[in-house]
């Protein structure tokens, strides 16, 4: 029996997630693009490796920004995590392994986005951060938490039906990409934007006019 989204399970506060993660993808794809073109790189991590230390230090706020804004994300991406697992499909082993999934890894963005935040501030004094492996491993583990949750999402979504094909193929394509991007940094902006795709396609499936009318 196909489960679309309806009723007030999961909205709008799924909307409003949703629409969350959209906004801020495309705000760290710019500010992603912007430090890489003035600052020689896109992370504070990636300018050390780079030995673009001297480049990218003028420009620690423009790092410290994007990488906010990456930390917002994460919070985003849990808060959709929470609030969309009700209206995509009905309480089962699968949803509940794909939370507890998301989650840890949210937890290792979470713990990698604070290192980060710190070796941008050692940056802007000249100084470089060695914990360069350690936010490594734990990025690439928060990448494989996200992409299992989203593949694990699109299972629930299609058993239910909940979901529109192009939409699941979206969210396959989104755990992929973030999954590769753990191990390869130049796909994390495919992932972004397959991202916008997946995000993009969950709010205009959930988004219903009379949310915003008066109960």
């Amino acid at each position: 029996m196909q489960r679309p989204f309806a009723g007030n399970s999961g909205r709008p506060f799924g909307t409003v997630a949703a629409l969350f993660c959209l906004l801020l993808a495309v705000a760290a794809i710019v500010l992603g693009d912007v430090s890489h073109d003035l600052a020689g790189a896109a992370d504070p991590f990636t300018a050390i490796a780079r030995n673009k230390l001297d480049m990218a230090q003028p420009y620690w706020g423009l790092l410290l920004a994007s990488e906010i804004v990456r930390s917002v994300l994460a919070s985003a991406l849990l808060l959709a995590m929470l609030t969309l697992a009700a209206p995509i499909g009905p309480r089962a082993p699968g949803r509940d392994v794909a939370l507890l999934a998301g989650g840890a890894g949210i937890l290792c963005l979470a713990i990698a986005a604070h290192f980060r935040i710190e070796a941008t501030a050692l940056i802007g004094q000249g100084r470089i951060s060695p914990r360069a492996d350690l936010v490594a491993a734990l990025t690439m583990l928060g990448h494989a938490g996200v992409a299992l949750w989203a593949t694990l999402t699109v299972r629930e979504a299609r058993m239910a039906g909940s979901l529109p094909g192009w939409v699941q193929l979206a969210g396959l394509l989104f755990a992929c990409l973030v999954f590769l991007s753990g191990f390869v940094r130049p796909f994390l902006e495919f992932a972004a934007f397959a991202g916008i795709l997946w995000w993009g396609g969950i709010f205009l499936t959930l988004y219903r006019p009379q949310d915003r009318a008066m109960r």
